[in-house]
């Protein structure tokens, strides 16, 4: 294909995408019109099936692409460690842009537990997002962590979805969204926290008998613990640093915990 001609076919996926966005968080995959989006997006309708196929496509793609832009944003933040800053950051991006909460919404009401996907990319995200669980929170068990990871992110997708309810138990502070995301933020990190330290430990396998082997899990749920602890301190120490207070101060303040060396070390992380 022409280099010229390939521009312009990408610069209209592209405009098909965001008015497809648009429409499919307004009205779903049913209620959305094939000719609404082609006329937002300044092309006719035949353009639509020739690039993507279908309507149903079209979501896929509409979806995949919206959870690309959020991933973006979000998941360095994930990574990061620090799950307070990963759930401020995730309340913000739902508020500010909610196609995506939306387009999910749409996607369970109609779609049940078949997930959209194109390319393979989503399912990808989520083993990698996965893996990511597993390392932070101290576990080999798939399904305990993704538990914590859907758990934690419902927290800020609830307060999002359902602000009817957010005003109904909020009353005239609904919209205090500073206060909120503060609480979701603190709530999400001592809930993650909580779970890495032994309260899910029952969803794993029961101790085992052998007085050796039980030893040996005791000593693996307190290097968790001490692993899940130590990310908190380093998250704390973070955020004390980016509000003002200088590396010296924190490593006097944790003085006879972990060392000056190690205290850099987390601030340089």
């Amino acid at each position: 294909m022409p280099i010229e001609k390939a521009k312009r076919s990408g610069a209209t996926r592209a405009s098909l995408l965001r008015a497809a966005r648009e429409e499919f968080a307004d009205h779903g995959p049913a209620g959305a019109r094939v000719d609404r989006i082609a006329e937002a997006a300044g092309c006719n309708k035949e353009r639509i099936y020739g690039i993507f196929g279908s309507k149903d496509k079209l979501f896929d793609a509409v979806l995949v692409d919206t959870m690309r832009e959020f991933s973006e944003v979000i998941d360095p933040l994930w990574h990061s460690g620090d799950v307070g800053a990963f759930i401020a950051g995730f309340y913000d991006f739902q508020r500010e842009r909610p196609q995506l909460l939306r387009l999910l919404t749409w996607e369970g009401l109609n779609r049940g537990s078949e997930a959209a996907d194109v390319d393979g990319w989503r399912r990808e995200h989520y083993r990698l997002r996965l893996e990511s669980a597993k390392a932070r929170f101290g576990t080999d068990d798939p399904f305990l962590a993704g538990l914590i990871t859907f758990a934690v992110c419902a927290i800020p997708n609830w307060v999002n979805l359902a602000p009817q309810l957010r005003a109904l138990l909020l009353g005239d502070r609904a919209e205090d969204h500073d206060a909120i995301r503060a609480f979701l933020s603190t709530f999400a990190e001592g809930a993650a926290r909580a779970v890495a330290e032994g309260l899910g430990q029952s969803l794993d396998r029961p101790e085992s008998a052998d007085p050796v082997e039980a030893a040996a899990e005791r000593l693996r749920r307190a290097q968790a613990e001490a692993d899940a602890a130590k990310d908190a301190l380093a998250a704390a120490l973070r955020r004390a640093n980016t509000g003002g207070a200088s590396a010296n101060a924190l490593a006097k303040q944790v003085a006879g915990t972990v060392s000056r060396p190690v205290v850099l070390k987390m601030l340089a992380q």
